[in-house]
């Protein structure tokens, strides 16, 4: 699981510098991150055996962001 996560995190730092390099938005940028890290929380709740549901969640930040 560790693996998973290192792997996660540089994902994640490459993929903000590259939407950052490309001037993109930072209400974009802050959705990709917010939907990232509750992917991140999914896949995590998988590992765990618990039950996380973050379609809801994302609806209301798509909504929130304006998107």
């Amino acid at each position: 699981m560790i693996w998973f996560i290192l792997f996660i995190t540089a994902a994640l730092g490459i993929s903000i510098a590259a939407m950052v390099r490309k001037q993109k938005s930072a209400r974009e940028i802050g959705l990709f991150v917010s939907i990232v890290l509750l992917g991140i929380a999914d896949w995590i709740s998988i590992f765990l055996g618990r039950k996380f549901r973050p379609h809801q969640l994302i609806a209301t930040l798509l909504d929130w962001f304006g998107l």
